[in-house]
């Protein structure tokens, strides 16, 4: 479950990244930019979760 959630953050994190990086070089609204920032934060928050089960499973 924690390795899933790891490559499942880092492949959101890189699609949401070129999302963002996109809004600077086209005409994209500001709502896809937040949007991009909102699912950084998401995909984040699941390889931190991933990054805490596998210490916490080492320590048993």
């Amino acid at each position: 479950m924690d390795r899933f959630l790891f490559i499942f953050g880092i492949i959101v994190f890189f699609l949401s990244f070129i999302f963002f990086v996109m809004n600077f070089f086209s005409d994209f609204e500001s709502t896809i930019m937040v949007g991009s920032v909102l699912i950084m934060l998401n995909a984040s928050i699941a390889i931190g979760v991933s990054e805490i089960l596998t210490r916490t499973k080492n320590l048993t």
